[in-house]
């Protein structure tokens, strides 16, 4: 045990007030990871009053320098009004008009807490929410002085200042609002700059989860820029900034942001679809994020309705629910893992006799796919090998030259590639297997499994 562990709680405490004036709140915080469940306030002062009595004692034994040499300390330096008063009486001098060196510059950044909760009133009395915390920032000087005090004297037990002033802010502030303190994901945040003197609100984003259906072809899921101007506007894009006009994210954010009065969204989805292909079935699974929303509680039908309204039709969404970050991060985890169906319509340079096609089937059965990055995307993503899996392809002929094709795979698998070969950049291929060019013309997305 050091020499620290070694000294009572009484020794340290005088020693402490030997060196600066203490306050009742600001003393018991020192020892404030040390007999929980009451207040700094209350610890102090049972410090200061076992302190007290220990020097009276000493005054009525007899010995009167060391009584008097205490009562002084916690008349003067410890501010403690029953000292004061045995003080008086027994005509010891003591130190007047102190002032607490860990939480008073021009004022006690505590006795601030009542006009500091009324500003959160009034900041927060727009915006919409559940919960809430409450942080600070605390004057640099005042949060050195307790850690060189501490580091000092060797005081091991100590509770930051940050941490006493949000909890008695919080505490106050939450009988006014009536609602309760969430620490891990709160609606809304409000700091308190102590040397400032002012708070700030900070809106918490929230997110909501469903799955969109994509009925037309030729809508990309996010906002595509001209590639020309790179979304400046030019000559190319009739000066709209916009290869295309609309997108998913658009249809689905837009009148979500509108809804909750945030400020910008951002769209999370469990992968994505090619700009020409549908996604039909129960649809693709997202996330929507919302950032600074002044209300939190809608009517997702009429989200719902809204969203198919602006879209003219082409996107539905459905089964929108409240949901948190945790869940946008897992949908992009779950993009590669998860098991997509697809429908396709094939075309063929010549024609494919029953029997190959049979065996095409079956050669691509349960296996594992090699996948090099599409020539028509590896301008914008990595050029790798990616393994995939290939749960089951059912091909029929249409048509001379037409396959209709179903297939069962891992998400992330290039359906077209798979289908064409891409210049043996993914294999086997359709195409290999058949032993005959193979084209993709036509593609649905037609469900996702989690």
């Amino acid at each position: 045990m050091s020499e620290a562990e070694d000294r009572t709680v009484l020794e340290q405490a005088t020693r402490l007030l030997q060196a600066h004036a203490l306050c009742d709140r600001c003393l018991g915080r020192l020892f404030g990871w040390l007999g929980t469940d009451t207040t700094n306030v209350e610890r102090g002062r049972a410090i200061k009053l076992v302190l007290t009595m220990d020097a009276d004692l000493k005054l009525r034994a007899g010995d009167r320098e060391q009584g008097m040499s205490m009562l002084s300390l916690l008349a003067g330096p410890g501010m403690f009004q029953p000292a004061r008063i045995r003080a008086e009486r027994e005509s010891i001098d003591y130190v007047h008009g102190t002032t607490c060196y860990l939480c008073y510059l021009d004022d006690c950044v505590f006795d601030r807490i009542p006009g500091t909760v009324e500003k959160a009133l009034d900041i927060s009395r727009d915006v919409e929410f559940g919960n809430f915390l409450v942080g600070s920032i605390p004057i640099p000087i005042l949060a050195e002085r307790q850690d060189e005090l501490a580091g000092a004297q060797e005081i091991l037990h100590a509770e930051t200042l940050k941490s006493d002033f949000n909890r008695e802010f919080g505490k106050i502030l939450q009988r006014e609002l009536k609602k309760p303190v969430e620490f891990a994901k709160p609606d809304i945040v409000i700091v308190y700059d102590m040397e400032k003197d002012s708070l700030a609100l900070q809106i918490n984003p929230l997110f909501v989860s469903g799955r969109y259906r994509k009925l037309a072809r030729g809508i990309p899921q996010s906002l595509w820029s001209c590639g020309e101007c790179n979304g400046k506007g030019c000559d190319a894009c009739n000066n709209t900034g916009r290869k295309y006009s609309d997108s998913i994210s658009e249809y689905v954010g837009i009148p979500a942001k509108e809804a909750f009065q945030g400020t910008r969204f951002k769209f999370h989805a469990a992968g994505r679809e090619d700009i020409d292909v549908l996604m039909l079935g129960s649809g693709r699974p997202f996330v929507v994020e919302i950032s600074e929303p002044q209300v939190r509680n809608i009517d997702f039908h009429s989200l719902t309705e809204r969203v198919k309204a602006d879209s003219e039709g082409k996107i539905e969404v459905s089964g929108l629910a409240p949901s948190d970050r945790a869940s946008a991060q897992h949908l992009k985890e779950q993009a590669s893992r998860n098991i997509k169906e697809y429908h396709a319509l094939i075309s063929t340079e010549s024609e494919v006799d029953e029997q190959i096609l049979a065996k095409a089937m079956e050669q691509l059965r349960d296996i594992e796919l090699s996948q090099r990055t599409p020539n028509r995307v590896k301008h914008r993503r990595s050029d790798l090998v990616r393994i995939k899996h290939i749960y089951e392809v059912q091909l029929d002929k249409r048509d001379t030259h037409v396959i209709e094709g179903t297939f069962k795979v891992q998400g992330g698998t290039y359906v077209k590639e798979l289908i064409s070969g891409d210049n043996g950049r993914t294999t086997p291929s359709l195409a290999e297997l058949l032993g005959t060019p193979c084209t993709c013309s036509e593609l649905t997305v037609t469900a996702i499994h989690s």
